[in-house]
């Protein structure tokens, strides 16, 4: 934390710096005390770095920013509605804390509504469990080395508990672990929030050949899915980061024949969740197992309603 203060100084954007030492302090203040999340915190600084190199180039000071500039930037943002939402939510954030402090006298961000937000059908694509399974077993199919079965164990974890990504490379050793006779994995979900499930049957066999093929089931304390040393295939004890493992799945799911821009960490996610909704789950279990607060957030994943079959398509004779 304390490296963290010296680096958003040097980064704060120049309307900030403009502002005078009690608003930079209060806006670092803002990210060290009031945003404890470390992706939340990455998250936001992205959003009001980039709202307020918008305002210094409209030649707006702080005091200068009015609910109508607000509008206006979201007016003009292309982006999907969700991360407009998003960035709003982190400026109203901040705002709220810039007024608290007495440095601004409202929040102009308060008033602006965020744009529609559509929650009937994600953008985030499904695999058919066909195509999952043909991806995971073509992950071991040329090697069964340890590289190999690291990446088809995350894989696999990411599939059946619906975990986020940031889950997944978060786990240790000791997450894994055996209740009575039946094995859990314990996800540090974002928020600090930890949610316990039980483990698949496959996800169990992935999970055990990759641990004793890496040696490291009784490092309890050990992260448990780690990073490799070059090209060698050992691991370097240190935790995988979520940007690698999104490198390593559009990297499987390229030498598997899919389309690496349609395939991302979340497409697993969505494919549990749609394969587990398919075959008699309900929609409050797969809320409960992928940790949403509402089961409208459960929908987003739920491609039930876009997969038609090839051979119904061929139906159409031309």
């Amino acid at each position: 934390m304390a490296d963290l203060i010296p680096q958003l100084k040097q980064t704060l954007p120049a309307v900030l710096q403009d502002a005078g030492e009690d608003a930079s302090e209060r806006v670092i203040e803002f990210f060290t005390a009031e945003i404890r999340n470390s992706n939340t915190r990455e998250a936001y600084a992205r959003a009001v770095r980039r709202f307020f190199r918008w305002a210094d180039g409209h030649g707006l000071n702080l005091s200068d920013i009015k609910p109508v500039h607000v509008a206006a930037y979201v007016e003009e943002d292309d982006r999907a509605p969700a991360t407009i939402k998003q960035n709003l939510a982190a400026l109203r954030r901040l705002f709220d804390f810039l007024v608290t402090g007495q440095v601004l006298s409202s929040n102009p961000a308060e008033p602006v509504r965020s744009p529609s937000l559509q929650t009937d059908g994600g953008k985030t694509p499904a695999l058919t469990a066909e195509e999952a399974r043909e991806l995971l077993d073509s992950v071991v199919e040329e090697k069964k080395e340890l590289p190999q079965l690291r990446d088809r164990a995350i894989i696999s974890v990411m599939t059946y508990t619906f975990a986020r990504v940031s889950a997944v490379c978060g786990l240790g050793v000791g997450d894994y672990f055996q209740a009575g006779r039946r094995w859990k994995i314990r996800l540090h979900e974002k928020g600090g929030q930890r949610r316990t499930v039980p483990v698949h049957h496959k996800a169990k066999e992935y999970l055990d050949v990759y641990l004793d093929a890496a040696g490291i089931r009784e490092e309890r304390d050990a992260p448990l899915f780690q990073s490799l040393k070059g090209r060698t295939g050992e691991l370097t004890g240190k935790r995988l980061l979520a940007d690698n493992a999104l490198q390593m799945v559009k990297r499987r799911a390229s030498d598997a024949g899919f389309d690496p821009t349609q395939v991302t960490c979340h497409t697993f996610r969505a494919t549990g969740i749609t394969t587990f909704l398919e075959n008699g789950g309900d929609l409050e279990t797969a809320q409960h197992v992928a940790g949403h607060a509402s089961a409208n957030t459960t929908r987003i994943y739920d491609h039930r309603d876009q997969q038609v079959a090839q051979e119904e398509i061929e139906r159409v004779r031309i």
